[in-house]
């Protein structure tokens, strides 16, 4: 293998390809505490009741993954298939009482602002960037009170749909999870907390009532990015795809060093490190290294070794696939004289 070398310079290279926002189905969780969401009636003058409906669904997402650090800053709900089971709900005595059953419940979701922006170092969101609306489903029953006797009564959501935002913050989880090809997945766990505190407005009502529904959300799934391998790019730039270790950009360093950190044939510089009063630094393109690189150094020419940590000013010596280059890697050139090179590890 051909390895190049620069006298306090070096080699590398980066992908031209782009993060991109992708899409997932994600699927509602049967896990304690998560989708269990308490509906409250209070009926006054007669008293409050509650019970649990239980969500099943699926939700259908959009993100933007970040591979380097296994984030996404962006969180847009597209649509939601979400059912609800049946609740049962009564409350009162001798003088009144009511006994409601809720039926069929469905519920939409949606994303307020687009995208929905998530902090990519934690993963955390506000929550009242997306918005749930009960509009299927029925509250029927009957109340009694001595005023109005007994009353049938029966709310369609369809009619009338209890709209409500989420609450406080809210969390997305990315986590790697296997290569195909030239796609790379990723699992999502996504936890949303919502909330629905809505009056029931009819006239068939002998007294006033209000419905609160709220709970926390949790859906997992899976998606993926295209992640560029070399042949791709090599088309792109008007290579061979068997090319790698041609040097036909600049004569310090081959296209596979440029492809791995992101350069194109256009923006590709002539040397890859750059020096300042605080080092070298590696220069790179992309948002995610192409190829698992490592930056050695040597005094003679001859035993080379990898730059240690303690010698990095910022970044790491040793960059592998995916890694985010968000951090650039400097190394400290305030000892003794010496070479750099960067090789190819995978």
């Amino acid at each position: 293998m051909r390895v190049f070398i620069q006298v306090l310079m070096v080699v590398i290279p980066l992908l031209i390809n782009a993060q991109t926002p992708n899409r997932a189905t994600l699927t509602l969780v049967q896990e304690r505490g998560f989708n269990e969401f308490d509906m409250d009636l209070d009926v006054q003058l007669i008293g409050g009741s509650d019970d649990t409906s239980r969500l099943t669904g699926s939700v259908q997402v959009e993100v933007n993954i970040i591979p380097g650090i296994s984030s996404t800053d962006q969180l847009t709900i597209l649509n939601a298939n979400v059912r609800g089971s049946d609740v049962d709900l009564s409350s009162g005595g001798f003088f009144a009482n009511y006994s409601f059953t809720s039926k069929g419940l469905r519920f939409s979701l949606r994303s307020i602002l687009d995208p929905g922006v998530v902090d990519p170092e934690t993963g955390e969101f506000d929550a009242s960037q997306y918005e749930i609306t009960a509009d299927r489903g029925v509250l029927e029953g009957s109340a009694y009170t001595l005023l109005t006797g007994g009353q049938e009564i029966d709310f369609n959501f369809a009619d009338e749909p209890f709209s409500g935002v989420g609450g406080g913050t809210g969390k997305i989880t990315v986590t790697p999870s296997r290569t195909v090809g030239s796609r790379v997945y990723f699992n999502l766990a996504v936890e949303l907390p919502l909330s629905l505190d809505q009056a029931i407005d009819t006239e068939q009502s002998p007294v006033a009532a209000d419905v609160k529904i709220d709970g926390i959300m949790k859906a997992v799934g899976e998606t993926f990015i295209e992640v560029a391998d070399y042949a791709s790019w090599a088309a792109q730039q008007g290579f061979p795809s068997q090319s790698e270790n041609a040097f036909q950009l600049w004569p310090s360093a081959s296209n596979y060093h440029y492809f791995a950190l992101g350069f194109s044939r256009a923006s590709a510089p002539d040397q890859l490190f750059d020096f300042s009063q605080a080092g070298a630094t590696l220069k790179t393109a992309g948002e995610f290294a192409l190829g698992s690189l490592e930056i050695q150094w040597s005094e003679d020419l001859k035993t080379w070794s990898q730059v240690p940590a303690i010698a990095m000013a910022s970044g790491r010596s040793a960059i592998t696939y995916l890694d985010s280059l968000a951090e650039p890697s400097i190394v400290k050139m305030d000892q003794a004289k010496r070479y750099l090179r960067i090789i190819r590890l995978d």
